[in-house]
């Protein structure tokens, strides 16, 4: 097989939702295929309609599936829209390995890759929503700290008392204490950092429904979800929530650089969370063997994430960028989405390279 071409990089990325949806629906024509659409009940930002859209190459029966997600933290999407989209443009049916598909998700969550939210309209990080809402949910360290984000960010003195607090937890606690109390779930404060939610959001049913329909007769699934924000710069790391056989069929897959959240050693940044899709992909297809992976592409510092979090979290919680963008969150579409040229030949390189390694174990599972 011919190494894939080089499409320039404008053509497969954007940096907002309409653009990419337009560009992704258009590889999808040009190579004939008709995305399955589940509209989104709300507008997105520009006032155009929000979906997710989904497409599958290979055969409808396939034994073998990989899946490759955007967009769970919607500012997010960019990066993942992209990639997407080149492998779109650059390989087709007959490249795959034998009773083997590949299911394209694109946009799982499109409110917030619209309005430049990492969190749904219902201001849920949808890797924390995925718990039994049913049961108890898990115990979070973020109550002391809601006072520190439920404030006016045009109170000058509320601000310098919240970001007071902040810095005398991480003084007392460590700065990696700050950031998992902040992001690692909590359920108790609708307007809070880390919310999970109380009941399973739409981009999630969404998702569960997806992944039952697509890997109903498979018995292997691959799942890589692309994701920006940590690591370093331009370099993907490729997340394991997974432990013991699990985590060694990762390392199988895509190599010994795969990060385990769970193993001693891992970056402060890589920390474990309540909620996450990983279990939840595995609990949606029960009868397959399922090895699902986060790619995360590094941008900048994740000091730098945090700060930008919470002026958006204080931002939304006083109702501030519900009708319109506001300037954090374009901030946050430069952070999570730098847009370098040079910095988006290296996800399309490192994606082929992720991919071509799924289908490579798929092909003899």
């Amino acid at each position: 097989m011919s190494a894939a071409p080089m499409i320039p990089t404008d053509t497969l990325f954007s940096a907002d939702y309409a653009t990419a949806r337009r560009k992704f629906l258009a590889a999808c024509a040009l190579r004939g295929l008709a995305p399955e659409v589940h509209g989104h009940p709300l507008a997105g930002a520009q006032g155009e309609a929000l979906a997710t859209d989904v497409v599958r190459i290979g055969p409808a029966d396939a034994q073998r599936v990989l899946v490759l997600t955007s967009g769970v933290h919607g500012v997010e999407l960019f990066a993942g829209s992209g990639c997407q989209i080149d492998w779109l443009l650059t390989q087709s049916a007959d490249d795959l390995p034998p009773d083997t598909a590949v299911v394209l998700v694109h946009a799982i969550n499109p409110w917030g890759a619209s309005w430049l939210r990492r969190y749904t309209e219902d201001n849920v990080d949808l890797c924390r929503n995925f718990i039994d809402h049913a049961q108890a949910p898990p115990s979070h360290k973020y109550a002391p700290l809601h006072a520190a984000i439920a404030l006016d960010p045009g109170d000058a003195s509320a601000v310098a008392a919240g970001d007071a607090l902040l810095a005398d937890f991480a003084r007392s606690h460590g700065s990696e204490a700050l950031y998992n109390a902040l992001m690692a779930g909590q359920y108790s404060f609708a307007q809070g950092m880390g919310f999970g939610g109380q009941a399973p959001t739409w981009s999630r049913l969404t998702i569960e429904a997806v992944l039952r329909r697509h890997g109903a007769s498979a018995r292997e699934v691959c799942l890589v979800d692309y994701h920006t924000g940590l690591g370093p710069y331009g370099y993907g790391s490729l997340v394991a929530l997974q432990q013991g056989e699990a985590l060694a069929r990762m390392r199988e897959v895509f190599g010994e650089w795969v990060v385990a959240v769970h193993e001693s050693g891992a970056p402060e940044d890589f920390a474990p969370v309540t909620g996450h899709s990983t279990p939840a992909y595995e609990r949606a297809l029960p009868q397959a063997r399922v090895t699902a992976a986060v790619l995360e592409f590094g941008t900048a510092r994740p000091q730098r994430m945090l700060e930008l979090l919470v002026r958006d979290q204080r931002e939304w919680a006083t109702g501030i960028g519900r009708t319109q963008l506001s300037d954090t969150r374009r901030e946050l579409l430069r952070f999570f989405y730098p847009g370098e040229p040079a910095w988006q030949r290296s996800l399309v390189d490192q994606s082929r390279q992720v991919i071509a390694n799924a289908l490579r174990w798929l092909g003899e599972a």
